[in-house]
């Protein structure tokens, strides 16, 4: 191996390293990376799937997605561009992109800065809803990948709250969606992975009530003084509904959330709107039928100035790979 091609790979497992970041249902991080040559290649890592909440694995090819994302938004910062295989003709099913270390690009570092401080925060949110120029900002970032970010009118909160609370209710029905829940929450700091109820807001002045991960467990965050009045609510929308779709879908909800972070908001996804079918079908109806919802997002100015904690993460050791790794 040269040693440009050697610091080619040192790049590239730095942005890997990066991606141990990125978001994921449930925190479940269902990724590896694992280096080819000269490239490194992100692959689905099956022993991490949620059959119960995620059966047909959208959000886990999403997940992966948001890691893709989040690799080449370090490479940028780093001043190089990525060039991507995504989803590579005639490669294995849990092949999801090859990255190589393309041109040498003057540095963005506006969303690696990012990376680091972004936060799930389920806690209320403030008075003060985002800015207009916030919301077209965290609309280019969708349209960047080809996905559209709808912004709910005030109107259609309530039917959005009422398809949440059917969400909820119908999974709580099903054992298999119970059985995740439980097994990815409050889950020990040191596991690297999952939800801990330590991260959890006790109950709150929530215009949209978030998942409820406690399941009669006592969390452990205190809500803070926000009044969630100036929440917003948002969709990611997707022209259709395959592999390719759902990739898009995950690289756009990090694009949108790592530029939220950068202008000093704050979010939380709502995806069992998208995990239950019916509410699905019925958010699809409140949007005018205008594409496929792939998640949806509670985005807000912090009711809080000190952030969250952040989630776990698996060490590096545990899904980057060395070069010669299977």
């Amino acid at each position: 191996m040269t040693q440009h091609t050697r610091a080619e790979i040192d790049q590239l497992m730095e942005a890997s390293l990066a991606a141990l970041r990125a978001p994921s249902i449930l925190n479940s991080q269902p990724w590896r990376w694992r280096t080819r040559g000269p490239d490194v290649e992100l692959q689905l890592d099956p022993d991490r799937r949620l059959p119960g909440v995620d059966p047909a694995g959208r959000l886990m090819m999403m997940s992966c997605g948001a890691a893709l994302h989040h690799a080449l938004a370090a490479l940028a910062g780093a001043g190089y561009a990525g060039d991507v295989d995504r989803l590579p003709a005639g490669a294995r099913p849990d092949v999801v992109a090859r990255v190589r270390l393309g041109p040498a690009v003057p540095p963005d570092r506006s969303a690696s800065a990012a990376i680091n401080r972004r936060r799930t925060d389920r806690r209320p949110f403030a008075d003060v809803p985002p800015s207009d120029r916030d919301l077209s900002a965290l609309r280019a970032a969708a349209h960047r990948h080809g996905v559209a970010l709808q912004i709910l009118r005030a109107d259609q909160v309530d039917a959005f709250a009422d398809i949440v609370a059917l969400a909820g209710a119908a999974e709580r029905e099903v054992p298999a969606y119970t059985r995740d829940v439980a097994e990815w929450s409050d889950r020990a700091r040191t596991s690297g992975d999952g939800v801990s109820l330590a991260d959890v807001s006790a109950s709150g002045p929530y215009r949209v009530p978030p998942r409820d991960f406690a399941l009669d467990r006592r969390p452990g965050l205190d809500p803070g003084g926000g009044t969630d009045r100036g929440t917003v609510y948002a969709v990611l929308v997707t022209r259709g509904e395959d592999r390719a779709d759902w990739l898009a879908a995950g690289e756009a909800m990090s694009d949108v959330w790592l530029t939220l972070t950068a202008r000093g908001l704050a979010a939380s996804p709502i995806s069992e709107v998208v995990e239950v079918p019916q509410a699905a079908a019925a958010l699809r109806r409140l949007l005018g039928w205008t594409g496929h919802p792939a998640i949806a997002f509670r985005i807000g100015r912090p009711g809080d100035p000190t952030p969250p904690p952040p989630s776990t993460r698996r060490a590096g050791t545990d899904v980057v790979g060395l070069p010669g790794d299977p």
